[in-house]
């Protein structure tokens, strides 16, 4: 939200720099990002009186102006088409000045006459939209000859950008900052008077009944100096208001304003609605944005004529029902949405728009000024269905007083009267079916301390809470009863007193301890620990970490063929967040897709996060761990150039990341089961991983109608393990012991085996390893091979036996002998041959 400087400290009665102010509302919680100087660079721009002005020859469109700036007169050539006559007043760049956007002014010689400095638009000195010509004071705004500009017209001033909080929209209006810069520099705050109507129409009761908003006091100054103007006549001063949906709309009032004046709003409301952000249109439509900004309560205005009588509805829309809104867009509604009806159908969305067809014009004579309460869910929904968020929806979302109502309308009739030379009905209707009340909140004063962890004296307590507008009143049991302003829709329970405690007290004042710290390895769960080094060891490795939603769609486990019903959200955000994820395989699949669309060459993700299970009878599903990797495209080979990942570097990223944490070794096996288990993998490049017999994850190429369903161009690895199991197979072997490094040399041997192609590897590597020879330290398979030599239904398998003594140093003699005794039980055990 954009706030004006200037505007705060008329406001909050606070005389303060803009940096301390700006300080000062962000220890207060209301972020101030940024602060913006206006008014700067002005140094040679001063108001000069119109002495003559007399047109160029030859130049039609250029006239000489013969201005006074206080010192003499000047000769400037002009080329606006409003000029005033002699007399008036206009802004003066004298040359020496740089205006804003870096034009320097000098005297030039223009159409052959010296022209001596410059007249300026609003535009080009920056302070406002600016029209078709230069900028022309009225009788009524101050500056004198010579005066500086930027004082006589008050262009001195600093634009705050704050970050507001949802819960705060009480400072959504500079009278609601303004209470915070008081309550920061401790100054009592008095909310500004709205002021009063200048004319009235005369002939109107005011009558004592409910319904009736009288818009002055009795009491009210200078009531000897109001006009009394007669009722134009066939036009209403009251209008009746009947509110068929009072849960949506539990207030909502309308006054009339009279035989206004339609035309430009006086320099000081142009230029402070231009400096926060928003466009000027003229005097009716300005004060309405005006009351908006200054008490952060949205209002409309209706042009009278064009409402089709005799009352205003609030109702909700007929399923269908259409109406062209002040954008010009035609807008379909739903029995949802909230709508301000004529007797004709619909002329404004509640709290969010205006109709086009009641919009104040250039011939509006009469206004129905419109100020209301409306239920802040309902305004969300109609704003997000349309796509349409405004000033108003922002504000009316968040909540807005209730009891403000009475205020904004008496400030905007009061406006109104003055700049639009309107007359107002001294009564307003203000239709509110059930009133509200400040919510009570029942409160221990000794809350704040036990919360805050420090000392805080109840006067403190009873301060702070005064200071933010809430009554207190003593009740049973040493408690108190607060009633929190209606402003502050946000104080609802004891706690948000607290927060109020600690933020008026400053956050800064809460005192700060160092927890204490557990000896490394202590205080953290096991589980926790092994999922720590999980993630490390992933990373090491060169995989990058994919933080995917738990929320996924039904169709997304569909298509990657997960088995298993998930559990449904009862309130899901959106169909493609509808359900719990049972697998990791959708998230990083579309992280693939999405990276191989891009053109990225390949991809190398995981991904360690909990997966949701239903458990038949139980509402809540069980929530395990799974590690899942994805690899895809190009895989870095110093061999082949064209090398794409497959289902044995799956593996072996997998048996990498076991080994870097466990200390063991991961065994790959074929599994019929996996047709049921683990449908979305290859049935042929598939298989199942396990440590000492315990099932510990799936490794496998994608199966293709799966890559096909997710438009994915390449081959894709997946596999995942379960850290329920590697825990238990981590609890199995115990601490990984360190062994002391070798003393003596190693020898190995080389080793070719045929088999029959059902032999797997693992057996026939687990056969040389267990053949009951001590001096096995390790087994390597360095090649496969099929072809020539080895008849139909076999394969070669060639392996490196490694042999140590760690207690002497191998000879050659004993090393064939135990290799001998290897190679022969390994045969015995597999039904293998030596290839020749």
């Amino acid at each position: 939200m954009k706030a004006s400087h200037r505007w705060l400290t008329e406001l909050s009665g606070v005389d303060a720099s803009a940096a301390d102010v700006a300080a000062a509302l962000t220890r207060l919680g209301l972020e101030v990002e940024d602060v913006e100087p206006r008014g700067e660079g002005l140094d040679h721009v001063v108001i000069a009186e119109v002495r003559a002005a007399a047109p160029v020859q030859g130049k039609d469109k250029l006239t000489l102006v013969t201005v006074f700036d206080g010192e003499g007169e000047r000769q400037v050539i002009c080329g606006a088409p409003n000029v005033p006559a002699p007399g008036g007043r206009v802004v003066l760049a004298r040359p020496g000045a740089v205006l804003p956007g870096g034009l320097a002014i000098a005297e030039r010689e223009v159409g052959g006459v010296r022209s001596s400095g410059m007249l300026c638009s609003e535009t080009e000195l920056g302070i406002g939209p600016g029209g078709a010509g230069i900028l022309v004071l009225t009788n009524g705004e101050p500056g004198r000859p010579g005066q500086l500009a930027r004082d006589a017209l008050e262009l001195t001033d600093h634009v705050f950008e704050i970050s507001l909080t949802p819960n705060r929209p009480d400072c959504l209006g500079h009278v609601g900052l303004a209470r915070e810069v008081a309550l920061a520099f401790g100054v009592a705050f008095r909310a500004p008077s709205p002021g009063v109507p200048a004319r009235l129409l005369a002939g109107v009761d005011r009558l004592d009944a409910p319904g009736d908003l009288p818009l002055l006091e009795d009491d009210a100054p200078h009531l000897d100096t109001l006009t009394l103007v007669e009722m134009r006549a066939g036009v209403p001063a009251l209008v009746p208001i009947r509110i068929e949906s009072p849960e949506r709309c539990p207030r909502y009032a309308g006054g009339v304003v009279q035989g206004v004046t339609i035309g430009p709003s006086p320099f000081w409301l142009r230029h402070r609605l231009f400096s926060l952000g928003v466009r000027p249109i003229d005097n009716v439509v300005d004060v309405t944005n005006l009351v908006l900004l200054e008490l952060g309560h949205p209002i409309h205005a209706f042009d009278l004529a064009k409402l089709r009588g005799p009352e205003i509805v609030v109702r909700q829309a007929r399923e269908g029902e259409t109406m062209a809104t002040l954008d010009g867009e035609e807008r379909r509604f739903t029995a949802d949405d909230l709508l301000i009806c004529d007797g004709g159908g619909p002329v404004a969305v509640a709290g969010v728009m205006g109709g086009r067809d009641s919009e104040i014009g250039q011939d509006t004579r009469d206004v129905l000024i419109e100020v209301a309460y409306f239920d802040a869910r309902s305004i969300r929904r109609t704003s997000r269905r349309l796509g349409l968020h405004t000033e108003s929806s922002h504000r009316f979302e968040r909540g807005v007083d209730p009891n403000g109502v009475p205020r904004a309308m008496r400030r905007a009739v009061s406006l109104m009267c003055l700049l639009a030379r309107g007359a107002a009905s001294p009564i307003a209707r203000d239709v509110c079916p059930a009133p509200i009340a400040p919510r009570a909140i029942a409160f221990d004063p000794a809350h704040p301390g036990r919360l805050l962890g420090m000392p805080i004296a109840e006067r403190q307590t009873r301060a702070a809470l005064e200071a933010i507008g809430c009554a207190i009143s003593p009740s049973e049991d040493h408690l108190w009863r607060v009633h929190a302003p209606t402003w502050r829709p946000d104080l609802g329970r004891p706690e948000d007193l607290v927060e109020e405690v600690a933020r008026i007290g400053g956050y800064d004042a809460i005192p700060t301890a160092l927890p204490r710290v557990l000896p490394s390895g202590r205080g953290v769960d096991a589980r926790l620990r092994l999922a720590r080094r999980l993630r490390e060891a992933a990373a090491d490795l060169g995989l990058l970490e994919a933080v995917n939603f738990a929320f996924v769609s039904r169709d997304d486990l569909t298509r990657a063929r997960i088995p298993g019903a998930p559990l449904a959200l009862a309130n899901p955000l959106s169909e493609e967040r509808a359900v719990l994820r049972t697998s990791l395989l959708p998230g990083l699949l579309a992280a693939v897709a999405r990276s191989r669309r891009h053109q990225a060459a390949s991809a190398a993700l995981f991904e360690l996060a909990r997966v949701y299970h239903p458990v038949d009878g139980e509402p809540l599903p069980r929530e395990p761990w799974h590690l899942a990797i994805a690899l895809a495209g190009r895989r870095v080979d110093h061999v082949a150039e064209d090398a794409r990942f497959d289902l044995y570097d799956g593996k072996g990223v997998l048996a990498s990341i076991v080994e870097a944490t466990l200390g063991a070794p991961l065994e790959a096996h074929g599994d019929e089961a996996l047709d049921a288990e683990a449908p979305y993998l290859h049935p042929r490049r598939r298989a199942r991983l396990s440590i000492d017999g315990v099932s510990v994850g799936v490794v496998g190429e994608l199966h293709p109608d799966v890559g096909d369903a997710a438009d994915l161009d390449a081959r894709l690895v997946y596999g995942e393990l379960w850290l329920e199991r590697l825990f238990e197979a981590a609890a199995a072997r115990g601490v990984p012991q360190a062994r002391a490094l070798p003393r003596f040399p190693s020898v190995s041997r080389d080793v070719a085996l045929v088999v029959a192609e059902s032999v797997q590897v693992g057996a026939v590597a687990d056969a040389l390893a267990t053949a009951g020879e001590r001096l096995v330290e390790a087994v390597e398979l360095f090649d496969v091979y099929r072809g020539a030599g080895i008849e139909e239904g076999h394969k070669s398998l060639a392996f490196r036996v490694v042999y140590r003594d760690p207690g002497a140093t191998l000879t050659d003699a004993r090393v064939d002998t135990a290799h001998g005794r290897v190679v022969r039980a390994a045969m015995e055990a597999v039904g293998a041959r030596p290839r020749a």
